[in-house]
């Protein structure tokens, strides 16, 4: 029988667990709060922390409530529905504060942060749900997979996901049994596009005539587009004998998407986040932009509609929806050389370049304003080119509260901190974007960096000649310790 402790909840982990401290060592519980004191199964150890199972609490937050999912015990695709939304905002945010800190960067002032609390439900439009077929009992599971497992926890609907009565996975389970090659099928993927609703089955091996055609008839029946995918190498095959375009409007503009572009999940807190990038850079008539990271467009195309923006991606796909997209703004006063250069005042145009490496950007005209959303490796690569370029504004939206911390402090030189908010554009997850704007640093602001970040290095340095001086403390009294015992053996 597994050990049990009592142990006082004291903050949440990036990934939601629950945080507690034992003399020295430290235990992660899933479903735990902080303020709660809660019993807990140690389950598996790893140098000095404990990962375990929460039992039962003892004294429960006053910020707890009751899920209303019924699967979410079981279910991992949230993660933070046992706790009031409004708390869940604040302890994202100290998540942040909290990583800036580790670099010795301090905020002062947080702009309010870009939620969405009356759409907290049914926002997700965009996911990804696993399929398994059971020989034995000749049963279908569809769902996300359980927290810190691999199995499925078959759901029959989901309260994050948009709204469409195509999405009853009961029923889903009652269809995809009638298949031929259900032991094939292993994911279902969801795009709500302004349009329509869109369903991508992973499947491992060629589909038979007889599946093609009840796949066919659902998708009518259901009015949805339904596409298949072989594996990561072969482009997606429609189902659908006619597939309609697909859109999405950002600030009243409709990106062409398709399945399998990156599309931001929540519709509403990217409308926000958009809008707020666009007033926070508030580009002029003829001032030129970078958009790094570019994707499809998100921010590119809104901010075309001021300055003339470059829009780099390494994706050849993601850079032929940029061109289409620059074509359907008919900017004015755009002309095209021999350079690639644009004379005018806006418009847009589209750069494949891996950011990854350093001297991508050594080419690109000098930028007024910058916009970055990296993935979650963040942009070290292209520090040293934006700190060269010394752009007025820039704007940094990042999903990785570690790696936007590591990518400001290396910039904090050269640039402060003018704004930051978090965006949840994930409710009831431990998923957080934050947005920062930095502006070029003044002479008291640089000294006061280089000041706390020696500070730092003095701490850090501390810190580890403590912990040498103390295991060569240690070392000496194990040394007397075992001489003692000698002597007395003799």
């Amino acid at each position: 029988m597994k050990k049990t402790l009592t142990l006082t909840v004291h903050d949440l982990a990036s990934d939601g667990h629950g945080i507690a401290r034992s003399g020295r060592d430290v235990y992660f519980i899933p479903g735990a709060l902080p303020g709660e004191t809660v019993i807990a199964e140690m389950l598996e150890r790893k140098r000095k922390i404990w990962f375990c199972r929460l039992v039962s609490i003892e004294q429960v937050s006053e910020h707890r409530i009751e899920p209303p999912c019924p699967h979410y015990k079981r279910c991992g695709g949230c993660d933070l529905q046992h706790l009031a939304y409004d708390q869940q905002v604040i302890l994202k945010q100290q998540r942040v504060a909290r990583e800036l800190s580790r670099q010795g960067i301090e905020v002062e002032r947080w702009d309010a942060p870009l939620i969405a609390e009356q759409q907290q439900w049914h926002y997700r439009r965009r996911a990804r749900l696993g399929i398994r077929y059971n020989k034995a009992t000749q049963e279908v599971f569809i769902g996300f997979r359980e927290s810190q497992s691999k199995h499925l926890t078959n759901i029959d609907t989901c309260p994050v996901l948009v709204e469409h009565e195509a999405l009853d996975w009961k029923a889903w389970r009652s269809r995809l049994v009638q298949l031929e090659g259900i032991t094939r099928f292993t994911h279902i993927e969801v795009l709500q596009a302004s349009e329509r609703l869109v369903l991508v089955f992973r499947v491992l091996k060629k589909l038979t005539d007889n599946d093609r055609k009840k796949l066919l008839g659902w998708a009518s029946e259901l009015d949805i587009d339904i596409y298949i995918r072989p594996d990561d190498e072969q482009p997606l095959a429609a189902i659908n004998e006619v597939i309609s375009p697909l859109t999405h409007n950002v600030l009243g503009h409709d990106l062409t998407i398709h399945p399998d572009y990156f599309v931001q999940v929540n519709n509403t807190i990217n409308q926000l986040m958009v809008a707020e990038a666009k007033a926070w850079l508030a580009p002029e008539a003829g001032s030129r932009v970078w958009d790094l990271f570019a994707g499809h467009g998100n921010f590119s195309v809104p901010l075309a509609q001021n300055a003339l923006v470059d829009a780099v991606e390494v994706s050849d796909e993601m850079v032929q929806a940029i061109q289409q997209h620059a074509q359907q703004l008919c900017a004015p006063i755009v002309k095209t050389t021999e350079n690639n250069g644009v004379e005018g005042d806006r418009g847009l145009i589209a750069h494949k370049a891996d950011l990854s490496d350093s001297n991508s950007l050594s080419n690109l005209p000098n930028p007024d304003y910058v916009l970055l959303d990296p993935p979650r490796a963040g942009a070290s690569a292209c520090i040293e080119e934006l700190i060269k370029r010394k752009a007025k504004r820039m704007v940094y939206v990042s999903c990785d509260p570690a790696t936007l911390a590591r990518d400001l402090k290396a910039l904090s030189n050269d640039f402060e901190i003018e704004r930051i908010t978090v965006l949840d554009m994930f409710p009831h997850t431990h998923h957080i974007e934050t947005m920062v704007l930095l502006v070029p640093a003044n002479k008291s602001t640089q000294g006061r960096q280089k000041t706390m970040s020696d500070r730092l290095k003095t701490q850090t340095k501390t810190r580890i000649n403590t912990r040498l001086n103390s295991g060569i403390n240690n070392k000496s009294k194990a040394k007397e310790k075992g001489a003692s015992r000698g002597k007395s053996k003799r």
